[in-house]
């Protein structure tokens, strides 16, 4: 008998030794091992605040049965045994923030401590990651002491589900993976060009008809050509207001607030195509096509900005989408608008002239500026996407700052007073690729990789304390023109959404690239896989640049990845590379028109990734 504790004691050792590894993400503030750990198995038994039971007990019921395949027991109120327990305890602490939590694991106990259920729950995830990876049954897990809070309170995911519809339930799978890494906001972009996807009862033609587009399934997504009257309507598909209601109250419970976007002036061409007098001229003109877009460019996608019932029919939208969704914000999309029709059209050209707007930009303000009334009386906060800040601007807004460069709005909008949460396409846009355009999916021809969003800092160092202090948070956004199915949209969401999870809540000066590699290798690629999710590995993919040196005849080879810790191996003469290839340790020539292969192995000699393959010419 005691041989077996012996052996018992070993085991849980080994794997308290191995779990001893900071893999957490997103990076707490402090962690503090200790000798020990918890012994986690069927007897153990969960306490949970009265007040929260009814929301965490499912929860953490059915997560842990994940995790480990044991069946814990809830209960709530306050604690009836002197060990092997789990408690939730909320507490009056000055030193945890909102959302922020204190983790105690011990050899007898495991208690989450904060002042709210989002503390709670985040406590939770933490201790969730902190339970060895693969753990069937009862299982060690090492004792800590975790201190933790969020350094922004808006930590968002955008997911665009107008270029191509998601169902109900994928939406509710990425609720839950995120939230698990404390992503606390889903900004859902319902309405484009390419589909209406929210039911307004008030207008049934919005979903009847604005929610549907013809098929042009196989074709490039910028080579489409526009669909005619007469073709079926077969592709899309919409979330009715009972789906809405589901999904806002799933979210609820996993401490994620639902925003909704309708896009409005531009960005507009299903709802035209639901309802044609919105658009600026009261006969159609030759030649403007008013179906639901198929991809590409949408022409002729604005609203009128003259027209009075312009103004009527969002204000009832507005209306309908306020009393669904009990967040404080709406996003009323505000971006690249068009506004070459606004200079033809007689409705908008008279309220320019009547209102004294010098031109369309102003003209844009008007708009905007009726829309933040309309927004305002459903007693929400409106956000815009940062070309509202153009002609008078809309005070009393929040910007999302997406555009650098030409456009500095992460600089502008904090400046001029507005509260303003950080979506730079630089950094956070992950519909780009994640890898050599040569080697990923169909995409914006620009690469973003997995190091590029971990590495940003929201916050501009040229902002003065009280201007960084406007700074709401961060966000990662994926549009939706190259996601048609589940797996290519999972593939693109991770795991970068982790990186930017990362950058949203940890201080950056616990942030450490090489310890999110290892993090991810160690422990969350294969959390990720249990859960069903399509991960990306394009952090392991090999870079390849060249050039063709004429005067000598050869080509002169870089090559490169941003994973750290492995070896680049690499053949010219068409055999895939193992570590019995050559090992690449800097530029070296080649003869042109050979057939470069190169690929990231570790020292056991595994592929990490996918072999790149070029043509050197």
């Amino acid at each position: 008998m005691n041989k077996i504790v012996f052996f018992i004691s070993i085991f849980f050792f080994s794997i308290l030794v191995k779990a001893q590894e900071n893999s957490f993400i997103p990076q707490p503030e402090s962690v503090v091992f200790t000798s020990g750990g918890f012994h986690l198995n069927s007897d153990t038994k969960v306490y949970v605040p009265s007040k929260y039971i009814t929301d965490l007990q499912s929860i953490v019921t059915s997560e842990l049965a994940k995790d480990t395949g044991l069946d814990i027991s809830i209960h709530k109120g306050k604690t009836k045994v002197n060990s092997n327990y789990i408690l939730f305890q909320k507490v009056k602490d000055a030193s945890i923030d909102p959302e922020g939590y204190v983790l105690e694991i011990s050899t007898e106990k495991i208690i989450i401590k904060a002042k709210d259920y989002a503390g709670l729950f985040n406590g939770f995830q933490t201790l969730r990651q902190a339970i060895p990876v693969g753990a069937n049954g009862a299982t060690a897990i090492p004792s800590m002491m975790v201190t933790d809070n969020p350094r922004f309170h808006w930590r968002g995911v955008l997911l665009d589900v107008s270029r191509h519809f998601q169902t109900k339930a994928f939406v509710l799978k990425q609720i839950d993976v995120l939230s698990s890494y404390k992503i606390n906001i889903f900004h859902l972009h319902l309405t484009d060009d390419q589909g209406w996807r929210i039911e307004i009862k008030k207008y049934p033609n919005l979903t009847k008809k604005g929610a549907w587009r013809a098929d042009r399934t196989g074709i490039a997504w910028w080579s489409r050509e526009h669909a005619t009257a007469d073709e079926p309507k077969t592709v899309g598909g919409f979330y009715t207001q009972e789906d809405l209601k589901d999904i806002i109250a799933y979210a609820k419970t996993r401490n994620v607030e639902i925003i909704p976007e309708i896009d409005v002036p531009a960005h507009s061409k299903a709802l035209i195509a639901a309802y044609p007098h919105l658009f600026c001229y009261d006969e159609v003109p030759e030649g403007v096509n008013f179906e639901v877009a198929v991809g590409g460019k949408a022409p002729d996608n604005a609203l009128c900005a003259g027209k009075e019932t312009t103004y009527e029919f969002l204000e009832d939208v507005i209306k309908e989408v306020a009393a669904l969704f009990p967040s404080n914000y709406l996003h009323i999309g505000g971006d690249e608008c068009n506004k070459s029709n606004w200079k033809k059209c007689p409705h908008c050209q008279k309220v320019k002239e009547d209102n004294n707007l010098k031109d369309e930009e102003e003209l844009q303000s008007y708009f905007i500026q009726r829309m933040h009334k309309i927004v305002t009386a459903q007693n929400k906060t409106m956000i815009g996407w940062d070309e509202v800040l153009s002609g008078n601007g809309v005070k009393g807004a929040t910007i999302m700052a997406w555009r650098r460069g030409k456009h500095t709005p992460e600089l502008q909008a904090p400046r001029e007073g507005y509260p303003t949460i950080m979506t730079s396409y630089l950094h956070s846009y992950i519909s780009r690729v994640q890898g050599p355009t040569i080697m990923e999916p169909e995409g914006p021809n620009s690469v973003l990789p997995l190091s590029v969003v971990y590495n940003h800092e929201p916050v501009p160092e040229e902002l003065t304390p009280e201007e960084a202090r406007l700074v709401l948070g961060n966000q990662a956004s994926l549009w939706g023109e190259f996601t048609p199915t589940e797996e290519h949209f999972e593939y693109m969401l991770y795991p970068r959404t982790l990186a930017s999870a990362e950058v949203s809540w940890s201080n950056p000066k616990v942030k450490n690239w090489e310890r999110f590699q290892h993090a991810l290798e160690t422990s969350h690629f294969e959390r990720l896989k249990r859960e069903n999710v399509n991960v990306a590995k394009s952090l392991f993919t090999v870079y390849p640049a060249f050039g063709i040196d004429q005067l000598h005849s050869k080509a002169i080879v870089y090559l490169e990845t941003e994973a750290v810790g492995y070896d680049i191996y690499y053949t010219t003469n068409g055999d895939d590379p193992t570590i019995k290839a050559t090992k690449y340790e800097g530029d070296f020539t080649a003869t042109p028109k050979s057939l470069l292969k190169a690929g990231l192995f570790n020292k056991t000699g595994d592929l990490l990734g996918e072999i790149t393959e070029v043509r050197l010419k």
